[in-house]
């Protein structure tokens, strides 16, 4: 048997279609295990690393006396595995393979993915033969040719993925555990440090230092204003920068009629078009398109895994001779790109673009397969998009520029103004997404008198250095030698999600600056990029086998060893340090009641705003479950509540900004005041003044202080308060109905589940028992198609019955018995007699009596008698030994009451599905003694 292993599911899968070909391909699942089979191949997929490494037990206690956290720098590493139930289901298929071909992704962290398996491997079959499949694109080509030349695995470049992994570790570990334990920080509120992150996060720092210290210069700019035959000119005075404002108006005192053309300058510039992508030039782009680093990474994925582009991990900008550049052209002229690919099949340069890095394990990122905006999603479709145009400028001819200069006097000063114009559209007929725009000047010559219509000067100050975007931070890092290709975009990520930077572009957060300071202040090397880059480049000789992975851990325990002896030496300073600058950090404004402080605090995954003077002050306001995102303040005040703003910060998403806490909890409780039937537009406002903002903050009030409050009698208090109990009744049934819509109906374009529940409620559809109940018409018009809206209906009539039935009494055993009998509602209970409902669903009759009188005193209806189960059995058997009766016929009879010969004989002459004739029948037959 071959066993193939691929790095994720969805890898085995496209895989094992591609293989398979035209055989028959099955799929198994054990759990959440899925291995597909075709002939004698098995193929299954890990979920990327399925080994850890982590430290030998005993060094889990952050608080021990035995183990600080210096030891982790000595400590025995050890593997274990993270996916029992897959590395189980991996080793039972290893036993019987003779054949096993690693298909992990061909980088370091594929590599080292694929040695783990391949101990998975030998650790129960010591003999079968082990091979490794590389390629760049999951597509059918791609594939066939790697299984067709598998080579051996590459033990060194593993290697070098294990190193980092341990040295990542140690450093992380042990760095964290000792700058938390000073800080006196736990829990959720650990303090990280890392070899790659602690320098990034100093570059982020130290440019809002720049940019806090700048002092701005101001300078004076002069220009004019001219035209030609209807065209305006602007033109700029040759100067440039006018650091004195003296010489600046002399300027343009001295800029007097006539303008006059002194010399026009014609050239030609050649537009090269643009070179392969490699990931950091992904990146970039995409932050151009709106996707942070770690989502273009993310979508770049998908694409490969689904393949529809090559390996998004390279740092290749070379296109190999190998690779068919024409025939990807030619798969991709179709569709949406069809006229764009044909024009670049008919102007294709003779040599693509080239850039400055050329690699060999992976070609540039291309695309491989073509799709349409519905195959890839509208998430993903611009990150697409841009990588087939991208390739498309690679093969296509250099734009062409005509470019003119013109020099100007007037009076004694001189002007200059610039124009250009395309008059070679090349590459950018298909590629755009550059800023480049043209300028039309008029036609000119030299000693053309032109009139001025205006001399302008403008006082410009000097701008500081702009903060790090995620793309240029993600170059910045690459230059320095931080992280890797793989690596930098979750660094940064890592970076947010610990609440060290927030924004676009970055800035660091009160705990980000004051972390970075207090280690530049005592331990600098971990901030600078010096270590961290000569950490890199000793694992990337491991690559290549110049050097042992042993040497390079031996030289990063050396170098730890270093940093610690500055860390112990300022341990307590350090730790006052970080506390001190940090305890501002959760700190939100003035509370509107006692003027003490308001502060951020968490509780498990639950967060709120509370009043640092409770227990005497109680006010505070509800944030979202942390699991929206961490709550953060930024630095933007509110100028009603002199309150920081807030901002939920998560990872993988763009920071979510509440605003003003205060200003976001009145606008989200007012509209529910406002439903409370006797409640006023005076009253809410009143309510406010009191610093009261929400319906369990009225409720809660004791009813007379409410009443001298409101000015109100404490009876009309009182019946305020009972209608705020109604809207928070009504408000949980629509937030249940929302959560069910939610449920059943899938976002798409222009049509979300929340406003689908929005119109429902405009319409008076407020919870799912009115949904049940609802007109399809309604839905559709809200964008639901009726084939979904029948659906929904009958789905939220469903739940909305089942919850009645449940509130009466049926338990849920005997509910579910029932539903699959199709007995659902609480009318079929009075519509079916007791009898038809124990044949149908198997409940004995004296459970369906009790529980139909449960119905019918809901509905004011009189109860069934009683009938013993020994006497239904009995009276079943009757009617089943006639001749005729089969378990149908038996049915039929039970739904209107007939269990025995009595009731047939007493039954009148019509029963539903049963013909007069044969009902005539079984009377005789049942008369009989």
């Amino acid at each position: 048997m071959h066993l193939i292993i691929a790095e994720k599911n969805i890898a085995a899968r496209r895989i094992a279609e591609i293989l398979a070909g035209k055989g028959k391909l099955s799929t198994k699942k054990d759990g959440s295990v899925f291995v597909y089979e075709f002939g004698d191949t098995k193929v299954m997929g890990l979920r990327g690393h399925v080994v850890e490494v982590d430290f030998e037990p005993g060094y889990d206690n952050w608080r021990s006396a035995t183990h600080p956290p210096r030891s982790l720098i000595e400590a025995g590493i050890i593997k274990r595995a993270t996916e029992a139930k897959l590395v189980s289901i991996l080793q039972k298929a290893a036993k019987r393979a003779d054949l096993v071909t690693i298909a992990t992704d061909y980088d370091t962290e594929g590599e080292l993915i694929g040695k783990e398996a391949y101990e998975l491997v030998r650790a129960v079959n010591k003999t079968v033969s082990i091979d490794r499949a590389r390629f760049s694109a999951i597509t059918p080509e791609e594939i066939q040719r790697a299984f067709a030349e598998t080579q051996p695995l590459d033990f060194h470049l593993a290697a070098a993925g294990e190193t980092r992994q341990i040295v990542d570790l140690v450093w992380g570990a042990s760095l964290t555990r000792f700058i938390s334990i000073a800080a006196k920080r736990g829990g959720m509120n650990i303090l990280s440090v890392g070899r790659v992150q602690s320098p990034t996060l100093a570059m982020i720092v130290e440019r809002e230092r720049e940019i806090e210290a700048f002092v701005p210069e101001t300078y004076w700019m002069v220009g004019l204003r001219s035209e030609k035959d209807g065209s305006a000119i602007e033109a700029r005075h040759t100067h440039g920068r006018f650091k004195e404002k003296a010489d600046a108006e002399a300027a343009v005192r001295g800029s007097i009629p006539p303008l006059t053309v002194t010399e026009v300058i014609e050239g030609e510039k050649n537009d090269r078009a643009p070179s392969p992508l490699d990931t950091t030039t992904l990146i970039v782009a995409a932050g151009r398109l709106g996707y942070s680093a770690a989502n273009a990474m993310r979508i770049a994925e998908d694409l490969y895994m689904n393949g529809f582009i090559s390996y998004p991990r390279t740092d290749n900008t070379v296109y190999s001779k190998s690779l068919n550049l024409k025939g990807i052209v030619q798969d991709l002229s179709h569709g949406v790109f069809g006229e764009d690919g044909r024009w670049v099949l008919s102007n294709m340069r003779p040599h693509p673009t080239r850039g400055k890095k050329e690699t060999t394990d992976h070609p540039p990122i291309h695309p491989t397969s073509y799709g349409s905006p519905d195959k890839i999603g509208e998430g993903s479709w611009k990150l697409y998009e841009f990588i087939v145009r991208r390739f498309f400028a690679t093969l296509s001819p250099d734009a062409k520029w005509k470019t003119l200069k013109v020099n100007m006097t007037a009076g004694s000063e001189p002007y200059t103004t610039t124009g250009s114009r395309l008059v070679v559209p090349g590459y950018r007929r298909i590629y755009p997404y550059s800023d480049a725009k043209e300028l039309i000047l008029p036609e000119l010559a030299a000693g053309m008198i032109l009139p001025i219509i205006s001399v302008n000067l403008d006082e410009k100050e000097t701008k500081p250095p702009a903060r790090y975007t995620q793309s240029r931070l993600i170059q910045r890092m690459e230059e320095l030698g931080l992280g890797t290709k793989s690596t930098r975009h979750e660094v940064i990520q890592k970076l947010i999600g610990r609440k060290y930077i927030e924004g676009n572009p970055l800035r660091p957060t009160l705990v980000g600056r004051a972390v970075t300071d207090t280690l530049s202040n005592h331990a600098d090397t971990i901030t600078r990029p010096e270590m961290t880059r000569s950490l890199e480049d000793h694992m990337n000789q491991i690559k290549v086998g110049k050097k042992q992975s042993s040497d390079v851990l031996a030289e990063s325990r050396e170098m730890l060893n270093c940093v610690f002896n500055q860390l112990e030496a300022n341990q307590e300073m350090i730790g006052e340090d970080i506390m001190e600058m940090t305890v501002e950090e959760s700190i939100v404004g003035p509370c509107p009641v006692c003027g003490h402080s308001l502060r951020i605090r968490k509780m498990g995954s639950s967060q709120f705003i509370g009043c640092m003077h409770y227990p005497d002050c109680t006010f505070n306001i509800s944030l979202p479950p942390g699991t929206w995102g961490g709550a953060v303040r930024t630095k933007e005040i509110c100028p009603s509540h002199s309150l920081h703003h807030i901002s939920l910060v998560r990872k993988g998403a763009r920071p979510w900004d509440l605003g003003c806490p205060l200003c976001s909890h009145i606008a989200s409780n007012k509209e529910a005041l406002g439903m409370i039937s006797g409640c006023s537009e005076e009253m809410i406002t009143s309510l406010h003044v009191h610093h009261l903002y929400s319906i369990i903050d009225l409720i809660g009030k004791n009813t007379d202080a409410l009443a001298d409050i409101l000015g109100i009698s404490p009876s009309k208090a009182t019946s305020i308060q009972k209608g705020a109990e109604e809207v928070i009744a009504l408000l949980k049934r629509r937030t249940e109905m929302k959560k069910f819509i939610r449920s059943h109906i899938t976002p798409r374009r222009g049509r979300s589940p929340a406003k689908v529940a929005n119109m429902l409620i405009e319409a008076g559809v407020c919870d799912i028992a009115a949904l049940g109940r609802a007109d399809a018409a309604l839905l559709k018009k809200a964008g639901v198609s009726a084939e979904e809206a029948e659906t929904l209906i009958r789905e939220a009539k469903m739940e909305s019955d089942t919850r009645v039935l449940r509130e009466l009494g049926i338990p849920a055993a005997s509910l579910k018995k029932y539903q699959a009998a199709g007995i659902s509602s609480p009318e079929d209970f009075t519509r079916i007699h007791p009898a038809g409902i124990a044949v149908a669903s198997g409940v004995t009759i004296e459970t369906v009596i009790k529980h139909v009188s449960l119905v019918c005193d809901y509905f004011n209806l009189k109860k069934p008698e009683k009938i013993t189960n020994a006497t239904f059995r009995k009276g079943q058997a009757e009617l089943l030994e006639m001749p005729g009766v089969g378990e149908a016929t038996l049915q039929k009879l039970a739904a209107t009451g007939i269990y025995n010969r009595k009731t047939l004989l007493d039954a009148g002459d019509q029963i539903p599905g049963i013909s007069p004739e044969v009902l005539a029948t079984l009377k005789k037959q049942a008369a009989k003694p």
